[in-house]
């Protein structure tokens, strides 16, 4: 069963899914669920609650403020503090549900998500029983040492402006060549393939995160994670560096590494949705049973 909610985050709120399994006795583990950079809940995210929901798990999908559904205005304005901000309040509010055990909150998080999630779960662990972390984007540096400088070029001022409170956005993704946030050969074309045909997402991303993206390491917090760690790594995605990937599922105390022959956006093909969901299902039954 899944129905709409809305919960306050900061100064504002989030929309999100409220998934119950059926026929659950007593409390239920929850997993609260997070998409990436720019999507939101409707793109490809309700398989993959829906498949821990049959498994018995509830789950809580939300959209960040100012995009999605989600309230907020600027639109499209990416801050990570904010979104950090969006997930202690998405496990707050999934603790105060009724049939949901507060100790034992799980973070699922997908490629830019993974910048929130392992420093929310390294600093305020009490509680959170399992995290599991899909493409993961936890060391930037090696994309900005990738980014052809012509773009860096283009981007730096934007990004100066937007830092400075003047609002603006350029797109989230191009063909190489063109100005956009996430330009490298495919993926665009994995957006197009990802984003539902109902999506409110949209094709604009505010540019300030840039001049600090290459300081963005969470891979580092590694070690402070004592609960289990899940890692999902595609072998042919160059979007994220999977080094890094390694390196948290490696540094994780309980960390395990699953590789997957997909790039960025394969996880969300069908093949791609059934042989990762049944992994975490996998994982989560030995690390949190329910």
């Amino acid at each position: 069963m899944r129905v709409d909610v809305t919960f306050p985050s900061g100064d504002g709120a989030c929309a999100g899914w409220l998934y119950r399994p059926d026929g659950a006795a007593g409390d239920v583990r929850c997993v609260v669920m997070g998409h990436g950079f720019s999507l939101t809940r409707h793109d490809a995210l309700g398989a993959y609650a829906s498949a821990l929901a049959d498994a018995g798990y509830a789950v809580l999908v939300f959209d960040y403020r100012g995009f999605g559904a989600s309230p907020g205005e600027p639109r499209q304005r990416f801050r990570i503090g904010m979104q950090r901000e969006d997930w202690r309040s998405a496990i707050a509010f999934a603790r105060t549900l009724d049939g949901i055990d507060a100790q034992r909150i799980v973070l699922w998080g997908y490629s830019m998500a993974s910048s929130s999630v392992v420093p929310v779960a390294a600093r305020s662990s009490d509680g959170i029983a399992a995290v599991l972390v899909l493409c993961p984007f936890v060391d930037g540096l090696p994309r900005v040492l990738r980014t052809p400088p012509s773009l860096v070029a283009s981007i730096t001022p934007r990004a100066v402006a937007d830092l400075a409170g003047r609002h603006n956005t350029i797109p989230v993704t191009a063909a190489p060549g063109e100005l956009g946030a996430m330009t490298f050969e495919g993926e665009r074309q994995g957006f197009a393939m990802t984003v539902a045909p109902d999506s409110p997402w949209r094709n604009e991303i505010s540019p300030g995160i840039f001049l600090t993206v290459g300081m963005l390491r969470p891979v580092t917090l590694a070690p402070r994670l004592r609960m289990p760690v899940w890692v999902g790594l595609g072998t042919r995605d160059i979007t994220v560096s999977a080094k890094a990937a390694e390196r948290l599922a490696y540094d994780a105390p309980h960390g395990e590494l699953h590789r997957y022959p997909v790039d960025h956006f394969g996880a969300f093909t069908r093949a791609g949705i059934d042989e990762i969901a049944a992994d975490q299902v996998a994982f989560l039954r030995r690390a949190v049973p329910v």
